[in-house]
């Protein structure tokens, strides 16, 4: 039986999320809708598969990654998003992570995800290539080129606001930021707000 926990603060995606799951048998499934509480139901109960929403209030996806895998090495995760999962290639190789999956996926793409990540396998789709082939370009060849907005962003972060500040400016919620970031992050190839602002340093990006 696999255990699978799945993540999700919006409750009609985690109810219909579940709902593909009624007529497979050898799943155990639990839903939650409050990040925030995933790790003291861990304490209580680990889990074979975690199924984590990317951008969550609180606690997003990518800090239960952390989080999680400090309890529980061995964990399988899966980040699965309504946004262009592209755009969080990077996070497979930084998180070392099981796959990202789309929210529109069929029921047969999460299923055979979901089972091959019990087999610690990776599966994504043929594009991902694409990215791992952009990751091994040498920093010295490889010049960024940013959007106007991605620029604006990047400032922010040089003269160190933080996300509520961002948000603030931007007028949008934190949680757009944090998708703002993760997409900047990506194009740049950094992991962080540190790498980021080396980057921009280094390179003259605003």
């Amino acid at each position: 039986m696999i255990k699978l926990l799945i993540v999700d603060d919006h409750p009609i995606v985690l109810a219909g999320t579940k709902k593909l799951f009624d007529d497979v048998k050898d799943m155990d499934i639990r839903t939650v809708s409050d990040s925030k509480i995933v790790m003291s139901i861990i304490e209580q109960q680990e889990f074979d598969i975690y199924l984590l929403d990317i951008n969550m209030p609180n606690l997003s996806g990518i800090d239960l990654i952390k989080l999680i895998k400090k309890r529980q090495p061995n964990a399988r995760i899966i980040l699965y998003t309504g946004y262009d999962i592209r755009d969080y290639y990077s996070l497979v190789i930084e998180k070392n992570i099981n796959g990202i999956l789309s929210k529109t996926a069929s029921k047969e793409e999460i299923l055979y995800t979901i089972r091959l990540a019990m087999h610690n396998r990776l599966t994504m789709r043929s594009d991902f290539l694409d990215f791992i082939k952009s990751v091994f370009i040498s920093k010295k060849d490889y010049k960024v080129e940013l959007t106007e907005k991605e620029k604006q962003i990047l400032k922010f972060l040089v003269d160190g606001y933080p996300n509520k500040a961002i948000a603030s400016e931007l007028d949008v919620t934190q949680r757009t930021v944090e998708r703002y970031l993760t997409q900047l992050f990506t194009v740049l190839k950094v992991t962080s707000r540190i790498g980021a602002v080396e980057l921009a340093k280094e390179q003259d990006l605003i």
